[in-house]
């Protein structure tokens, strides 16, 4: 049984996994509903020192109830040296709200057929994407996966970029100018390729689907090509996230173990 992660040489980034039973939609604009397609983008601009709230509608569309519960991922948090403040990232789902320091709600949502979030009683049903703005405005990168809980593979991600200038990728935001890895699906080793605009100290962490770490452990990267290979023949087959974090943002990439 394959059950840990051996991390041989340094390093990784985030996708999605396939839609099933779940639907969201974009309601923060009542009059205009926007449904987003797995792995979409929605674009959001902020103002300094300010929230900034999106609203999404969550609904089963299969023939049979089902529970979900919401992963956050922070890609990229503005950050402003000149006055040391970082935005803030929160969200609220399932009747609770979660600060920053949460990113997989406590509380879960179930959903007969057919049924919405926003058709049960109560508040905060939905999902609701908070930003509190650093001081300054900046891009932020976060995604939101909706999965269920019997069943992680059934489940959505989208993603939220505030204040994103034209043909801003995060990876630059954070000083790493390419990433690849392959083979992925990987089966016993993958190789990770990263370029790096600078020399740096990061972590590396590991989240499987439900979002606990399996995996957690410091590296350096150096400037230019970084060249690492991973082991993950004793990883249990799923799909997993590996996170690069970090002094300044974070950089998160699925990776498939068959």
């Amino acid at each position: 049984m394959k059950k840990s992660l051996l991390i041989i040489a340094s390093f990784f980034c985030l996708k999605g996994f396939s839609q099933s039973s779940i639907l969201i939609t974009n309601v923060t604009n009542t009059a205009s509903p926007i449904v987003i397609s797995p792995n979409g983008i929605v674009s959001a601009t902020t103002a300094a020192a300010s929230p900034t709230k999106i609203d999404f509608d969550v609904k089963n569309t299969s023939p049979a109830t089902k529970t979900y519960h919401v992963k956050r991922y922070d890609i990229v948090l503005n950050a402003v040296a000149s006055t040391s403040t970082i935005a803030d990232a929160y969200f609220c789902f399932g009747g609770n709200c979660y600060g920053s320091n949460v990113t997989l709600s406590l509380q879960s949502l179930t959903l007969t057929s057919g049924q919405s979030a926003s058709e049960l009683q109560g508040t905060y049903n939905m999902l609701t994407a908070d930003l509190d703005e650093a001081s300054a405005v900046g891009y932020s990168f976060i995604k939101y996966t909706v999965f269920n809980t019997a069943n992680v593979s059934d489940s959505v991600q989208i993603s939220i970029k505030y204040n994103a200038p034209a043909g801003v990728s995060e990876l630059n935001n954070n000083a790493l100018s390419s990433f690849e890895i392959f083979p992925n699906p990987a089966t016993d080793v993958t190789v990770l390729k990263v370029n790096s605009q600078k020399a740096m100290d990061a972590k590396v962490i590991v989240y499987n689907a439900l979002g606990a770490i399996v995996s957690e452990q410091p590296v350096v990267i150096s400037e230019g090509k970084n060249k690492l290979e991973i082991s993950v023949n004793d990883l249990s087959s799923g799909v997993y996230f590996a996170q690069i974090k970090m002094a300044n943002g974070a950089v998160t990439k699925k990776l498939v173990v068959k």
